[in-house]
């Protein structure tokens, strides 16, 4: 064969050589294509997510039952301040209706004074009024 003979099947060679190649290339690209993912790997990565997670919500949780807790004792705190007071004023009522008995007991034992027996005899009593602010008049029998 001669030289053109030769470049020509030389020619022929390369462009079946190209077109092979480019197949090759076609059919390892679908190949990757089809290639599924590493479900291990993304587990692994979920489960630290995962866990993350909970333990914030754990945190969260332990915060709110402290919250709670706090407010319970702050409460039960002013109840008990609140029970005191009650207390302290229930002993100071009691103490003074026994001093106004005392003092009512001396007034009696005193004589009269000069003022009751001077003093000039009341005319009409005041007319009573009801709750509607109208007044009332009682019959003479009551009055």
């Amino acid at each position: 064969m001669d030289e053109k003979g030769f470049l020509v099947q030389n020619k022929l060679l390369k462009h079946k050589n190209n077109s092979l190649k480019a197949a090759l290339l076609q059919k390892q690209k679908h190949k990757k294509k089809g290639k599924a993912l590493d479900l291990q790997q993304r587990k692994e990565y979920y489960t630290r997510a995962r866990e993350a997670v909970r333990e914030q919500e754990e945190e969260e949780e332990k915060l709110r039952k402290a919250r709670a807790k706090k407010q319970r004792e702050d409460g039960q705190l002013q109840r008990q301040v609140k029970l005191k007071e009650r207390r302290v004023k229930r002993e100071r009522l009691k103490e003074v209706p026994l001093q106004q008995a005392q003092s009512s007991k001396r007034k009696a034992l005193q004589a009269p004074s000069l003022k009751n027996k001077l003093a000039p005899p009341l005319s009409a009593p005041s007319p009573k009024y009801i709750s509607r602010g109208c007044s009332v008049n009682l019959p003479q029998k009551y009055r």
